[in-house]
């Protein structure tokens, strides 16, 4: 009877060590919304504003050196035209370095998103439409409804392995006992 005690001792015992790992090592996700606003200051357009805003994942995000983040939605309005993802000559990307945001990088024919170089008020807007060519700031605003204080857990791989080897361990431990 004291052996069977033992092995559920050992099996609840197991259970609560890795449902606690797989508390412990949690991973923020959360999608981020950021609105942007370009105010032309140079060119043919100079004075008029555009708007827009784009959405991006950072669960891809490690903090550490250059990263690009790929946008799942974006919407730009520019010289009549609404812009989107699926408009662009190259793919729309966030940029981070050592998990700081830098900016948008996009671009089209007629305009460029460029990041900035060491934070978000570095970044600028270049356009070249046949009427000419000008450039302009960009302002990047985090949504307020963005739910960034309420991210979704998922548990780490590591976790998952830790829990397994537990469990692993267990077994050895029962199956050495048996012979």
């Amino acid at each position: 009877m004291t052996n069977i005690l033992k092995k559920l001792s050992l099996v609840a015992t197991s259970a609560v060590v890795g449902f606690t790992v797989l508390q412990a090592n949690p991973v923020n996700a959360a999608s981020m919304i950021y609105d942007l606003e370009v105010s032309i200051d140079s060119g043919f357009l100079d004075g008029e504003t555009y708007s827009g805003f784009f959405e991006f994942d950072d669960s891809g995000l490690t903090g550490i050196g250059e990263e690009f983040l790929s946008v799942s939605n974006i919407s730009f309005d520019f010289g009549g035209v609404n812009y989107t993802e699926t408009d662009g000559l190259t793919d729309p990307e966030v940029v981070f370095f050592n998990g700081d945001f830098l900016g948008l990088s996009w671009s089209d024919d007629q305009f460029f998103f460029i990041e900035g170089f060491f934070d978000p008020s570095d970044a600028f807007f270049a356009y070249d439409i046949p009427q000419g060519a000008g450039a302009g700031d960009i302002a990047y605003t985090l949504r307020p409804d963005t739910p960034v204080s309420t991210p979704v857990s998922t548990p780490e791989p590591t976790a998952l392995f830790s829990l397994l080897a537990l469990g692993a361990t267990g077994c050895s431990g029962i199956l050495k006992k048996r012979k």
